[in-house]
């Protein structure tokens, strides 16, 4: 049965068994989205992309992030901090949708679930950056932060669900939508009556259900849907076509090389920055990867409250290549085309294996990293690619048994880049070691002052762009696309694609 009569005939349904519910009309939204039958809605277990996406029109956190990623009131008035010690005083007057009003009892309940259900919640990671957390009375809320540190700023973006609604299905929140209902194959949202904030500009959201992004797609192009947020490739041609509008957004699959620095070629820092120099980015971001990402050699969004623009320090040059390569050493000293050096009085050519995987049927990584290999062969440098498989991948770089990789890192938006940069850090595939950069990671856990936590993400970043303990090419990017004429909808990024809906202004074409 097609969709949309599906949704036209339980949506009947729904007015009998529900006073509460409204039919589709000329004020609803229809999105495809892609996840699993029987996939987890409630957000404390929910690990679904697009339904997380969708549970930020449901739910609200005591701290947010703003357009630019920094951290804002949300359903905390204000707060004030001393040492690790967060003071947050929480709006009052503000109705969950079964028409209760929110306390910090709600917020404690919350976060003591997502503590209780462990690493199975997307929240556990960010909430254990909390030590404890105190009701001092029904809207006021002590939270003691495990460092004294900015992040435990972050550690607040969790949801707050009501306090009895923790194990429900569809859990009650107090955000610009409320769940009228869910199966397995669509789930409707109406507006929030009681919602704190301006009423929402679209009273009804439905979303259908697709098993893979090409049904999604299909079904946007014969009208099905109205919108489908995708991270998909496939994507990447479809958004171009003239009845659709794409907005993209960045997600946090950041791609690198990361060079093994116990290797005599990468221990030179001017032989890692000849490289950079020598990769030509834009092209593999244009050929290979159809513009669905955004470059940067940092691994912090551009665009973002914390991102220094001086780290920007690369940029094609062939010319800048050469003379770094020779600063290092490298000619070609017998004339055979490939670049070598003295080492222990052998002669070294400078040749090296890159390392990656398959993820997507487009074999993305492995085209990018044969073009790597052929815009470096124009410089003298001799390089092989290998692809083999994720796993294989994994074991190599605990190992250290690769010499060069190129794969991606998956971020989270509490900016913690310990894991990365500090020596012995888990995912420090490289062997990276630098007493200075060690100081400034650390001195992040010890700030709660917010300048100076961002001169540090600074000073960090023009430290990763000097050093290159990885060498950084981008951001993969995602896209909401549509074939209606929409308004108003605000910047988006990966986990809120649907941020700023419940103001837009749009007409169906």
């Amino acid at each position: 049965m097609n969709k949309k009569l599906l949704c036209a005939l339980l949506c009947v349904c729904l007015l009998f068994a529900s006073p509460g519910a409204s039919a589709a009309g000329e004020d609803e939204f229809i999105f495809g989205m892609v996840y699993e039958s029987g996939a987890a809605i409630n957000p404390l277990y929910c690990n679904q992309r697009d339904l997380i996406s969708l549970n930020e029109l449901v739910f609200e956190s005591v701290i947010a992030l703003g357009d630019d990623l920094k951290p804002k009131c949300e359903l905390a008035l204000n707060y004030t901090v001393e040492k690790n010690e967060y003071t947050f005083n929480l709006r009052q007057n503000v109705l969950f949708h079964d028409g209760n009003y929110l306390s910090a009892l709600d917020v404690q309940a919350t976060y003591n679930r997502i503590m209780a259900i462990g690493s199975n919640s997307p929240y556990y990671t960010r909430c254990g950056y909390i030590d404890s957390m105190e009701v001092v009375d029904l809207y006021t809320l002590k939270v003691k932060g495990k460092y004294e540190s900015y992040y435990t700023l972050y550690a607040m973006t969790f949801p707050v669900l009501e306090a009895n609604s923790l194990d429900m299905i569809l859990p009650t929140g107090t955000g610009a939508y409320w769940y009228m209902y869910s199966d397995t194959e669509w789930i409707q949202l109406d507006a929030n009556p009681f919602w704190w904030k301006k009423a929402p500009t679209v009273d009804s959201v439905y979303v259908f259900r697709y098993n893979e992004t090409g049904e999604a797609l299909a079904a946007l192009q014969i009208g099905e849907v109205d919108a489908v947020p995708t991270r998909s490739q496939t994507a990447a041609l479809s958004r171009l076509l003239s009845d659709r509008t794409s907005l993209d957004y960045s997600t946090l699959t950041y791609e690198m090389l990361i060079p093994n620095l116990s290797h005599e070629i990468f221990s030179d820092v001017r032989t890692r920055q000849a490289i950079m120099f020598a990769i030509d980015i834009s092209t593999i971001a244009r050929n290979i990867y159809m513009d669905m990402v955004m470059e940067t050699e940092v691994p912090v969004i551009t665009g973002s409250w914390l991102y220094e623009p001086q780290s920007a320090i690369y940029y094609l040059s062939m010319e800048r290549a050469l003379q770094l390569l020779n600063e290092a050493g490298w000619g070609d000293y017998n004339s055979d085309g490939i670049l070598d050096k003295v080492v222990d009085n052998l002669l070294v050519q400078l040749e090296f294996s890159i390392t990656t995987y398959v993820d997507d049927n487009a074999n993305t990584r492995a085209h990018a990293a044969q073009m790597i290999a052929e815009q470096l062969a124009i410089l003298g440098i001799n390089v092989t690619v290998n692809t083999v498989s994720k796993s294989s991948l994994e074991k190599r770089l605990k190992n250290r048994d690769f010499e060069m990789v190129l794969c991606a890192v998956n971020l989270a938006f509490l900016p913690d880049l310990t894991f990365l940069l500090n020596s012995g850090g888990r995912m420090n595939y490289s062997g990276y070691s630098d007493a200075d950069m060690n100081v400034m990671v650390q001195a992040l856990y010890s700030t709660t002052d917010e300048e100076r936590f961002k001169a540090l993400f600074s000073d960090i970043q023009i430290k990763i762009s000097e050093d290159l303990p990885f060498m950084g090419l981008f951001f993969r990017k995602g896209t909401l696309m549509t074939t209606a004429n929409v308004e108003g909808l605000s910047p988006i990024v990966e986990g809120n694609v649907l941020q700023g809906f419940e103001y837009i202004e749009f007409v169906k074409k």
